[in-house]
């Protein structure tokens, strides 16, 4: 692998790698800083992404939206 991509992170995270892949990746994980620091920023950047947002999804939707999406499907 010439250079890890976020385009190869996306892909490794999401089990989107056939094997050889996932193992080339993982090797470049384990010896290449650049590759190991883009995947720990990706995950600091998730994390942070849930620290925002998770609470809203907690939420309830309000009613006055619950009554327009009613009558869309109507």
């Amino acid at each position: 692998m010439k250079r890890v991509t976020m385009d190869h992170i996306n892909a490794y995270l999401d089990g989107a790698l056939d094997d050889a892949e996932r193992q080339e990746l993982e090797h470049a994980l384990a010896t290449d800083a650049e590759a190991k620091a883009l995947l720990a920023l990706h995950r600091q950047h998730v994390e942070e992404l849930h620290r925002l947002y998770d609470p809203i999804l907690e939420e309830d939707v309000p009613s006055r939206m619950l009554d327009l999406l009613r009558k869309r499907s109507n």
